[in-house]
């Protein structure tokens, strides 16, 4: 049943997203170029019927329906100063509060990252902390325009109830219904917030698009967040690659890293587009990040590994590289970390 749903989804996506209309800024991207945006060195591309293959012939491990999380404790309505409180909530959604300033990444609170609200991917727990409960939030930042990291109900929700700063790639503002504050970006370029906030957009290695017809039609990305004299990396979907030293070269070490850690296999089509945890810490390695907190693993089923294997790789990996204890962690939904002068 799980595998007829996904090919009913992913037929679905023909009728369900129009491609992108083309604007000036797209155009002038250095990243653009006939008609869809690319990859600083490219990757192949996986069709349809290469998806399908993969999925006959690769054994999905069983993930449990539900898992049941404490609720995380009710997040302060700001910190103040240099000290950096991240919350993980889910998948990719994190809150980050530093220098007065709450900052929610990829937020999704639906029941599925998927067009229907009936079928596709369904989460396996709650959010850690649920909506009602999360302060006010100044800035929202999209890594990119793939259902678990776009869910158009959740921003809806945060546009009605705080009126949020949006920050997304070129191309994507024209897929959030209200684009009043919504600001699109280039790789490399830099929105300042306020004397003490600037926001950067910077190049990963992934692919966009919402259905069979619009693939990196949108820009997608990362974003180091410079605020309170603070370096924060939030690194959306990637693969491993030399943007992560090339982010190092312009910025410097990182305070915090967020990096994905799950999605991963088989590796033969998705090593291009997503870290496993070795690439991960690697990636932590590249930045000289003094702290790394793993994301995008555990909430939504979308490839074949485990619900644990990535926190429990992790760990491997971490005391292979010898990292230090807790440099590099995954939390439970709900849990929460603050820098305590890191």
């Amino acid at each position: 049943m799980k595998f007829v749903s996904y090919i009913f989804l992913i037929l679905t996506l023909f009728n369900n997203s129009a491609c992108a209309t083309v604007t000036r800024k797209m155009e002038s991207s250095m990243h653009f170029k006939d008609g869809k945006f690319h990859n600083t060195g490219e990757i192949p591309a996986k069709s349809f019927w290469k998806f399908l293959t993969m999925r006959m012939s690769t054994k999905w491990e069983e993930w449990p329906d539900k898992v049941e999380f404490p609720e995380g404790q009710k997040p302060p309505i700001k910190v103040d100063g240099s000290d950096i409180r991240v919350t993980f909530i889910n998948h990719a959604t994190l809150l980050i509060q530093v220098g007065g300033y709450n900052i929610l990444t990829d937020p999704q609170y639906s029941k599925r990252c998927s067009p229907l609200s009936f079928l596709g991917p369904q989460r396996a727990h709650l959010p850690g902390i649920p909506f009602e409960k999360l302060p006010k939030i100044d800035v929202v930042i999209v890594s990119h325009d793939h259902y678990d990291h776009l869910d158009l109900d959740t921003i809806e929700r945060l546009v009605k109830r705080d009126n949020p700063k949006i920050f997304v790639g070129l191309g994507v503002k024209e897929r959030i219904n209200t684009n009043d504050n919504v600001r699109e970006m280039d790789w490399w370029e830099e929105f300042t917030i306020s004397e003490k906030f600037k926001l950067h957009f910077v190049e990963v290695q992934h692919f966009s698009g919402r259905s069979l017809w619009d693939r990196n039609s949108t820009l997608w990305g990362g974003f180091v967040l410079e605020v309170a004299d603070r370096k924060i990396y939030f690194g959306g979907d990637s693969g491993y690659g030399g943007h992560y030293r090339k982010t190092f070269e312009r910025f410097g070490a990182m305070d915090l890293s967020l990096l994905p850690i799950g999605a991963y296999s088989p590796r033969e089509f998705m090593g291009p587009v997503h870290l496993d945890p070795r690439q991960a810490v690697q990636a932590h390695k590249d930045l000289k990040s003094k702290k790394s907190i793993g994301m995008h693993f555990g909430t939504f089923q979308l490839t074949a590994e485990s619900i644990d294997e990535p926190v429990n790789l992790l760990r491997q990996e971490s005391r292979d590289a010898d990292l230090k204890e807790n440099e590099f962690v995954a939390l439970e939904p709900g849990q929460f970390w603050i820098s305590q002068g890191i």
